[in-house]
Formats: C-alpha cells, structure tokens, sequence
C-alpha cells in the first residue's frame, strides 16, 4: 500500500474509534437483594449498596453463619435478562461449590462470577467454612465480564445456596450494563 493511503486508514480508524478508546463504562450495579430462607442457619448482617463516588456503586454484604462448620455447600447460579419483567438468560445451572472453589473453571460463567466476587471476598478457599462471609465494596467493571459479551440492558444475577440437599439463602445483583 502507498505510504498515503496508510496514513489515511490510520486518521480513519482513529475517528471511528476516539469516541470509544477514551470513554468509561457506565456499567454498575443498580439494586441487591437478600434473603435467608432459614434464619436458624443464617442471618444477613448486612446487605446493601454503598455510593462510592459518581457512578460508582459498590456492594457490600456481610453473612452471619449460624451452624458452623459448613463442609458441603451447593450453589445455583442464574442470570436473568429485563425485557418487561425479568426472563431467564443465557444460564442456569447447580454446582458443587466446594468443588468449584478448588478446582476452578477459568471459561465457565461460574468462575467469571466468582473470581469477580473473590477480589473483594473472603471466599477464597476451599470447604469448610468456619467464618462469617463477607463481600466488602465490590464494584462492578466491565474486566468482569470480559469474556462473556452481554448486550447493553438490565440484567438480575440469582445465586441460591444450600447446604445438606436444603435451599438456606439467596442473593440477587441486578446490573446495568451500558456501554
């Protein structure tokens, strides 16, 4: 190619992309919810979002575990898509959690979500669990979700936790996501 037409592939590439390179992600979270289905085996603590600064939210969550030690723990994950109310998209599936914990997926729509929770959690070993779980200002980025391509619109994570074959609690993220 001549060195003029080069030149004009870069200016053109340039002005078709300037207004994506600089620009950041209006992706956050928009609302939390928790519940516990057994207050005898767990209490929320806390559960809410906190505003860090200007479009930018954070979730916090601290778990309160009753009957400790836990050794086995199964969780269901699903994602949810708003169109007028919310539908069930793209994933829904039980794991082992344990087993998840100490032999992670790095593709798996599961270990996206639990090495974003991980970074602000202290979740970060295998079964049993002795402690009280915590998630300390976690925000949400796009790094999250990088290799999973979502549309923009308003999308509900659902993660459902039992223990002993019994449903104990459940929280629910819902995100925004903008580009």
């Amino acid at each position: 190619m001549k060195p003029a037409t080069v030149r004009l592939l870069i200016v053109a590439a340039f002005l078709v992309l300037a207004p994506v390179i600089g620009r950041k992600s209006k992706s956050r979270f928009t609302n939390l919810k928790c519940e516990s289905y057994d207050r005898s085996f767990s209490i929320f603590k806390k559960c809410k979002l906190n505003v860090l600064g200007r479009g930018v939210v954070a979730v916090d969550i601290n778990i309160n575990l009753l009957k400790l030690p836990i050794y086995n723990v199964h969780i269901n994950w699903s994602i949810w898509r708003r169109y007028n109310t919310y539908q069930p998209f793209l994933h829904n599936a039980s794991c082992d959690f344990c087993h998840l914990l100490s032999h992670p997926n790095k593709i798996a729509f599961e270990s996206l979500v639990l090495k974003a929770i991980q970074t602000r959690a202290n979740i970060n070993h295998t079964c049993p669990y002795n402690h009280d779980v915590i998630v300390d200002n976690l925000v949400f980025t796009d790094a999250f979700l990088q290799s999973l391509p979502l549309p923009q619109g308003d999308y509900k994570i659902q993660l459902r936790f039992a223990t002993d074959k019994t449903w104990r609690l459940m929280v629910e993220v819902f995100i925004l996501r903008d580009e």
